[in-house]
């Protein structure tokens, strides 16, 4: 038993296998020597907590937390909240995320990251001119330095500036001072930016308090300031796993990869994240824009003596542009391989002695040359020249590497009455394995935690092109059994030699019934593509209909996911008169990172086993990793490992606490066979022991049965309360911890009946209502209820950071 772990964690006690799973995590932090600890643990486990495990056991490191979403980020401020409040513990923490979130002045702009360059290249120029006007009037000395918060007559200047009219960014402008060094101008931050960054790792600011707390401090500059002394810093992927990104990064932090230890979350998506950043695209519109840049910056070229680079650039872009015209003329929509020999043929072929580096090269100087010359003239920092560089560069890999993919496809877009076609390249990467180890091998240590690590040493030798380089641990699930039904098509299947076969359509069609009409509730169909969506349409919205339920349909536009997310919601709620069936598509913007809480979901349904279609480019995938691991190992990584993180991902939306209860079925016979084209193996242990494999027409009967007998079972909650308790003279003492356990329909009843009297309260008055054993701090009353036990007592809920508190407020008829 390790006391320090003890000391950092603030639950009241372990659940089933997590102090195992925090010890294992621990000795790999103290062991170092750039190990690595892969967690597969479903949902309920107590992931998160990894974290007090590495606080406990460090020494001089710094955490980085890595994460694939921004929204994943108020989850690891609420484990840290809970460190604070309930140990003697205050790790610092600090944040960075993109620009589109934080940037003052997103509104502005169309492109936060152009609008952002842009006007930090026009600050800068500003401060350098502003210390110069300084230095005329103060005089030149070593120590002389230029606050631009002093400078009234600046401030009164900037402050009036319009949208579309400014001269710099203000917010910027006031994070920064410019000093003297060697007789040189340099910046840094200012002082007021170090004092906001200092008070930013003080406390716990969320993302949407963040432009407050920063008032008229660039919130960038401010997190970036408050990581330097930060315990934990929260990161996402392309930060650390892109070296261009991550060597800047870690430079502006001051972050040592040696003394660093990573803590992966949603581990299995790195894989794909990891192949995007090695990959690199080149769009048609690009190579315009770089033949225009080049025409522009002609005459500065040829002063600058590079008379060579731009003869090549005016060699090289037309060419470029003639094969993308070309491929348009062909109009091929799908994804197609190009030999990339070929290609530095047609691009290179005129030279009289080919030497393709030496152009390349010579082209990546000019787009340098131009990019230097965009800043001081106060042009957006964008370079297409520089794209075409790299993309050129790449292609090295593609002709050497078989771990590249050379491909091209069309677009066809209509504009008014017109059709414009343009051609996109691509250089793919298909093995995440060997950037993935070089990340790993230079920090000090590497957690990696997934809800659906299935089978761990699948993605162990996916990730690390071995296996045994990771110790790895898996979680049994820690949900009650009883609380789920686990259904698997007996001869359903989706395979493509069956799909239209007349038998196999109504025994799928037989399970779409028997799940949308039988499972009362919100429910949610994903189909392995939009093609099989569209097949069966018709027989979900007759059945649909017939169970007074409504369709929803996965939006092909994400923008608007939101809305329909809210109405599917709203139709969960007990108050509501017609449920919902959402259809959508496995690995789609509706099947992972989207929390379906409490009511809003009662069954799940995948229809097929959601593999890549198996196109020519697939074909070459598979290929690659049989050559590489072997027939079965090899085909099982390069095509059956994603379609099952599809299937688990998609079906882990029902199940997101340990009270709630709901449907799972896998709708194809592969999943309840082994061997073969059989894929039950590779289930989590939980699902093959609970399966039931049934037929269409018996899934009716087996879910009728489980809805009219099942009873949910009450999970009692464990509580750790931290109370103030005042004196007789009213003087507030320590804090007094208190754990025990109490039933959620408890906390209900007392809900109800504080809302009887009360117009407007917060969740802490429960605690005056239960016996000091029981108390609950607010973090933890926060997470027991949910948006519909609120909504069914006539309430809705806002959670006030600035006070730790959830208000509670009565709804009012014109608030319906």
């Amino acid at each position: 038993m390790d006391p320090d772990i003890d000391r950092w964690f603030p639950y009241p006690g372990y659940r089933s296998h997590q102090r195992e799973m925090l010890e294992a995590a621990a000795e790999i932090v103290r062991t170092g020597g750039h190990s690595v600890f892969m967690v597969d643990a479903p949902t309920g486990s107590g992931k998160t907590s990894i974290l007090s495990a590495l606080l406990a056991a460090r020494n001089d490191q710094q955490i980085v937390v890595v994460l694939r979403t921004v929204s994943q980020v108020s989850i690891y401020l609420d484990e840290i909240k809970k460190i604070r409040q309930n140990t003697n513990k205050r790790p610092r923490v600090a944040y960075l995320v993109g620009k589109a979130k934080t940037c003052q002045l997103r509104d502005e702009m169309d492109s936060v990251y152009m609008g952002c360059d842009l006007l930090k290249i026009m600050t800068r120029q500003l401060l350098e001119s502003k210390m110069r006007e300084y230095m005329y009037l103060a005089g030149r000395s070593q120590d002389t330095v230029y606050d631009p918060s002093k400078d009234e007559s600046l401030l009164e200047l900037i402050m009036d500036e319009r949208e579309g009219e400014r001269s710099c960014c203000p917010y910027y402008l006031l994070s920064k001072e410019a000093y003297l060094l060697d007789g040189e101008i340099k910046f840094r931050s200012s002082r007021k930016a170090q004092e906001v960054g200092r008070a930013i790792g003080d406390n716990i600011i969320y993302l949407d308090e963040l432009d407050e707390h920063c008032g008229d401090m660039c919130p960038y500059e401010a997190m970036a300031l408050s990581a330097e002394d930060a315990d934990v810093v929260i990161l996402n992927y392309n930060h650390v796993f892109d070296d261009t990104y991550r060597d800047a990064m870690y430079n502006w932090l001051g972050l040592d990869p040696e003394k660093t230890i990573l803590l992966i979350d949603e581990a299995h998506n790195l894989g794909d994240t990891v192949r995007a950043v090695n990959s690199d695209v080149l769009s048609q519109f690009s190579v315009k824009k770089a033949i225009k840049e080049v025409e522009s910056s002609r005459m500065k070229a040829r002063k600058a003596g590079l008379n060579k680079s731009l003869a090549v650039a005016e060699q090289i872009l037309p060419r470029i542009m003639k094969f993308m015209e070309k491929m348009n003329e062909k109009g091929t929509s799908s994804e197609e391989w190009f030999d990339p020999h070929m290609f530095s043929d047609f691009v290179f072929g005129e030279s009289l002695v080919r030497e393709d580096d030496r152009m390349v090269a010579e082209l990546m100087n000019l787009g340098d040359v131009i990019a230097r010359q965009k800043e001081s003239g106060s042009e957006s920092s964008e370079m297409h020249l520089q794209k075409v560089g790299d993309f050129l560069f790449m292609l090295n890999f593609a002709k050497n590497d078989e771990a590249y993919v050379p491909l091209k496809y069309t677009d066809k877009r209509q504009v008014g009455g017109n059709t414009y076609t343009s051609t996109t390249l691509e250089i793919r990467n298909l093995d995440p394995s060997l950037q993935i180890e070089s990340v790993v091998g230079q920090h000090h240590a590497t957690i990696m935690i997934s809800g659906t690590f299935s089978p761990p040493e699948a993605y162990e030798l996916y990730y690390f092109a071995k296996n045994g380089r990771a110790t790895i641990i898996t979680l049994p699930n820690q949900f009650p059994p009883e609380n789920r039904l686990v259904l698997t098509a007996s001869r359903a299947t989706t395979q493509s030699s069956l799909r239209d076969d007349r038998d196999n359509v109504t025994e799928i069609q037989q399970h779409l019934e028997s799940f949308i009409a039988g499972v009362p509730g919100n429910v949610v169909v994903y189909f392995t593509s939009y093609n099989l969506l569209n097949q069966y349409m018709d027989i979900c919205t007759t059945v649909a209909k017939a169970a007074g339920k409504q369709i929803y349909l996965e939006p092909r536009d994400s923008k608007e996911v939101s809305s329909v997310l809210a109405r599917f919601f709203q139709a969960g709620l007990k108050s509501a008169t017609k449920p919902g069936v959402l259809l959508a598509v496995a690995g789609g913007k509706m099947s992972e990172g989207i929390d379906y809480r409490g009511e809003a979901l009662k069954g799940a349904m995948v229809v097929g086993l959601p593999l890549t279609a198996y196109t020519e480019i697939q074909k070459t995938v598979n290929e690659y990793y049989k050559s590489k691991y072997g027939n079965k190992q090899g085909m099982f990584i390069a095509y059956t490992l994603p379609a099952m993180n599809r299937a688990l991902q998609a079906l882990g939306r029902v199940h997101r606490a340990a009270d709630e209860d709901g449907v799972l079925v896998l709708c194809d016979f592969r999943f309840a066979s082994k061997g073969g084209m059989g894929v039950r193996e590779y289930l989590p242990d939980w699902m093959d022991r609970e399966m039931k494999v049934c037929s269409g027409r018996e899934s009716a009967q087996l879910i009728a049965d489980w809805v009219k007998h099942h009873k949910r079972a009450e999970v009692p909650l464990e509580t750790k309360g931290l109370l103030n308790v005042e004196t007789d003279n009213n003087e507030v003492q320590e804090p007094i911890l208190q754990t025990g356990k109490i039933k959620k329909t408890r906390l209900l009843n007392i809900l109800a009946k504080i809302a009887r009297s009360k117009e407007r309260f917060y969740l802490g008055t429960i605690n005056n209502q239960l016996k000091k054993e029981d108390r609950l701090d607010s973090t933890q009353l926060k997470e027991m209820f949910t948006d519909e036990d609120f909504s069914r007592l006539g309430l809705k809920a806002c959670y006030v950071h600035s006070i730790g508190e959830v208000e509670v407020k009565r709804i009012r008829k014109n608030d319906k």
